[in-house]
């Protein structure tokens, strides 16, 4: 799998986020945990930004994205163009943790199947 490049901010909320689970992890499997909780909150801050950018500028963000300016550039521009970007930001992770730790809790509720 390959090495993605997770800010350091954005790690330390991920191996939180795993700790809170309560899942017990080897460290390949954290890893690898960790880079797909990254890509999957990658996808929800990037619908979230859209959700909240004025309809005016989200093609070129849209287009920013796709050319994978770098990440400093992408968050000048979102914080340009939405007017209470730290909040929508913030509020995205509260949301994706909500529902990561909801999802763990309801895998682990679910019917094991017949044991019998």
């Amino acid at each position: 799998m390959e090495k993605l490049e997770i800010p350091q901010e954005v790690r330390i909320f991920l191996e939180g986020l795993l700790n809170d689970s309560g899942m017990d992890l080897d460290e390949s499997m954290r890893d690898e945990m960790i880079n797909e909780l990254f890509v999957r909150l990658d996808k929800h801050i990037t619908a979230t930004i859209i959700d909240n950018m004025p309809e005016e500028h989200i093609e070129e963000f849209i287009q920013m994205t796709e050319q994978k300016k770098p990440r400093e550039e992408l968050e000048k521009y979102m914080v340009d163009k939405i007017p209470n970007a730290k909040e929508v930001l913030s509020q995205a992770f509260v949301e994706f943790r909500q529902l990561y730790l909801g999802n763990v809790a309801v895998a682990r509720n679910a019917p094991a199947g017949n044991k019998e």
